[in-house]
């Protein structure tokens, strides 16, 4: 594998409860040279945006402690720049309109391709992934 020039590298910050979820974008993205810092609570998501700077953001929806959207609502009265895409494998209709109220660029439905996540991340920071 070519390696990836260290000012390409995206720093991918990914909060969601299933391991599965942060395997994949680890074992796809992160093999590819990429940043990824994978968190399973919402809590643990506001602890490292404290002290860590990403380019974008992957969040579940459903979440045990917090869900997505409140998590949203915090990380915006903080950050407003960050671009963040929400995710979901429940039908949560109500939670992904107030997702885009708040700024979400979109709501992936898990299960999801990566190549899906590769194409959101060039249409919204416009690069390659």
């Amino acid at each position: 594998m070519k390696e990836r020039n260290p000012m390409d590298r995206l720093k991918i910050l990914v909060v969601d409860d299933k391991k599965v979820i942060g395997d994949l974008f680890d074992f796809t993205l992160g093999y590819g040279g990429h940043l990824i810092t994978v968190v399973n609570s919402a809590k643990d998501a506001i602890e490292v945006l404290k002290i860590q700077e990403f380019d974008i953001a992957f969040i579940d929806i459903v979440m045990p402690d917090k869900d997505g959207v409140e998590l949203l609502k915090d990380i915006r009265s903080t950050s407003s720049h960050l671009p963040i895409v929400m995710m979901s494998g429940y039908s949560v209709d109500e939670k992904k309109e107030k997702a885009k109220e708040l700024g979400a660029i979109t709501c992936l439905k898990k299960p999801f391709e990566i190549d899906d996540v590769k194409k959101l991340i060039r249409s919204t920071i416009g690069k390659e992934a």
